[in-house]
């Protein structure tokens, strides 16, 4: 282990609120350089605050897995290396999770291989860690890790054994007393029956008190072969839905229908990059995505789910954008650029939602959308890194390089760190770039 020390910052800014005419005054509290870090192709990092300590993981200069700590009250990082090493793959991001006990679970790297996971032999401490199996079953081609807790704090484990294409989702479930992984289920999450796999958005919690998920399947490992966008909820994680209230058995199958929200056929620009769920102030559920309009033009979609008196609801497709041109090339393997980004939506003012997007022809922005219409009211002015504090966006990046964050569990942190962009998962020649300087930003919200 090592010590870092580092130095106070604190920077005064301005940001515009979504409607971009009220402004309201943040500032940034600390600048906190943690370490140089890996900056030839991107990769997630994570971070992580407790009440006492936050925890980085990242791949250092030399491309190993790293946890670093440090008490809220201090600057100075604490660091150990996890016998893990990054190759070129942008699949192999890290997550991080803490148990009710405290003690530390790290889970990444991996793509298509046997699952890596560690777990501190201590409570809140990173001075050593266990490599470690979980339940010992389905655990030999492993990709996506996810942590993610219930809401009584309960740790659950999301990830895919199995590839692009074919590979089956499974839950497992910790018993913090015990420090014991067991599957939450009988039976694995999703199994494309050896014909599809699902690629969803992380377990969300919704304002009604239900989890929600969204996915979508993929026939192989192009990415232009995703279909069929669906939804599913559940209050307990164990009994499933659709949104009109229909039972969802396990596994979810590929050839069940009754999740499905928009069926899309493969080949028409369904992108697992960019999809998204949120709510509105009457907590009605949308679904933000990407596909191709009926000429084969990239567009933003939303998804919205609406009841009446004569059915249990269904889910109505509104398309937002109307640009004129451009086609996002989705006929590839790989990790891929994202050239059409879309967030979730925002319920601001009366009956408006705000939707931002960037466009690798038509730079970003945000649309202010009438709920009643659905159609676009106003077009706000682009905003560079809108919602991040000038002293971040302010930094000098080079022409080559791209700027990647990770906002914290609270939200009082962003990291932020650059890199070259995505090579497809292939290597790169050398010279490589310099290692990049990993940064924490503390807000003050």
């Amino acid at each position: 282990m090592r010590k870092i020390p580092v130095a106070l910052l604190a920077l005064t800014f301005f940001s515009l609120t979504v409607t971009g005419q009220t402004k309201s005054e943040r500032s940034v509290v600390q600048v906190i350089p943690v370490a140089k870090v890996w900056s030839g192709h991107p990769v997630g990092f994570d971070i992580l605050t407790t009440s006492q300590f936050q925890y980085v993981c990242y791949y250092d200069a030399d491309r190993n897995m790293v946890i670093a700590q440090r008490p809220l009250h201090s600057t100075d990082w604490k660091t150990t290396k996890l016998p893990s090493m990054l190759g070129w793959d942008s699949h192999n991001y890290v997550r991080m999770a803490i148990d009710k006990n405290g003690f530390i679970h790290v889970s990444g790297n991996m793509h298509n291989v046997p699952l890596i996971y560690f777990r501190s032999k201590e409570p809140e401490n990173i001075d050593e860690f266990e490599k470690l199996s979980m339940t010992g079953k389905n655990e030999e081609r492993a990709t996506y890790p996810v942590f993610f807790k219930d809401q009584k704090g309960d740790l659950y484990f999301q990830y895919r054994n199995g590839g692009s294409g074919q590979g089956i989702t499974y839950w497992n479930k910790y018993d913090a007393e015990n420090k014991q992984w067991t599957g939450l289920f009988d039976t694995p999450l999703f199994d494309g029956e050896e014909e599809s796999n699902a690629y969803m958005t992380d377990p969300k919690l919704g304002p009604d008190g239900y989890f929600y998920i969204v996915w979508m399947w993929r026939l192989t490992p192009t990415a232009n072969t995703n279909h069929n966008l669906s939804c599913v909820r559940s209050k307990d994680l164990m009994h499933w839905e659709n949104l009109k209230g229909d039972a969802v058995s396990l596994p979810i199958k590929w050839r069940d229908n009754v999740p499905v929200v928009d069926p899309v056929g493969p080949w028409n620009g369904l992108i697992n990059m960019s999809f998204r769920v949120s709510w509105n102030k009457q907590n009605v559920p949308y679904i933000s995505y990407h596909k191709f309009d009926n000429n084969g033009v990239s567009q933003v979609f939303l998804a919205r789910f609406e009841k009446d008196s004569q059915t249990k609801g269904n889910w109505k497709i509104y398309q937002v954008s109307n640009w004129k041109d451009f086609t996002w090339q989705l006929n590839l393997g790989g990790s891929l650029k994202n050239s059409v980004g879309i967030t979730s939506v925002e319920a601001v003012g009366n009956n408006e939602l705000s939707v931002g997007y960037t466009h690798e022809k038509y730079g970003s922005g945000t649309w202010l959308v009438d709920e009643v219409t659905m159609k676009i009211k106003k077009q706000l002015p682009a905003t560079k890194d809108a919602g991040y504090p000038a002293a971040m966006t302010s930094i000098s990046v080079p022409t080559d390089m791209t700027v990647q964050r990770k906002v914290d569990n609270t939200g009082r942190f962003i990291m932020q760190w650059q890199t070259l962009p995505t090579n497809q998962d292939k290597p790169r020649q050398p010279p490589f770039p310099q290692p990049s300087d990993l940064v924490v930003y503390e807000i003050n919200q």
